[in-house]
C-alpha cells in the first residue's frame, strides 16, 4: 500500500511539474473585441499623434494569424520596419522631422488573413 501511494504521488507531482512548465500564449483570432456595451471595437489603437521631431513609433499588432500592412498613399517621410508578419508583434514606424509648416497625416492599411481590415491614422504637426 505504501509503495502504491509513493508511485501515485510521484506520478501526480510529475504531471503537475509538466503542466507548470507550459508557456501561456495569448491568441487573438480577430482584430476586434466586444466592449462592455456590446460594441465591436478594435483591440489596438487606431490613432496616434507623434511629435514634429524625427523618431520611431511602436504599434502592437494584436492578431494571431498572418497580416500585411501598407501605406494608403506613398510616403516620403515615414517607413515601416516590416510590411507583413505572423502573430502578435510590434510594428515600428520611423518618421522624419516635419518642418513643412503644415500638419502631416499618414494612414496605414492593415489586412488580415481572416479578411478583416483596419486603418491606423498617424498625425504629425509641423515644427
Amino acid at each position: 500500500m505504501k509503495r502504491q501511494l509513493v508511485i501515485l504521488l510521484t506520478v501526480f507531482l510529475g504531471v503537475f511539474a509538466i503542466s507548470c512548465s507550459k508557456t501561456y500564449e495569448e491568441t487573438y483570432p480577430s482584430l476586434f473585441r466586444t466592449d462592455e456595451a456590446g460594441n465591436r471595437v478594435p483591440r489596438m489603437f487606431t490613432w496616434y499623434d507623434i511629435p514634429s521631431a524625427s523618431g520611431t513609433l511602436a504599434i502592437p499588432i494584436y492578431y494571431s494569424g498572418n497580416w500585411q500592412i501598407r501605406f494608403a498613399e506613398e510616403s516620403t517621410w515615414a517607413y515601416l520596419d516590416r510590411n507583413s508578419g505572423t502573430g502578435v508583434v510590434t510594428l515600428h514606424v520611423g518618421y522624419l522631422q516635419n518642418s513643412t509648416g503644415a500638419t502631416r497625416t499618414l494612414i496605414l492599411k492593415l489586412t488580415c488573413d481572416n479578411g478583416e481590415l483596419l486603418d491606423i491614422t498617424i498625425i504629425q504637426p509641423s515644427v
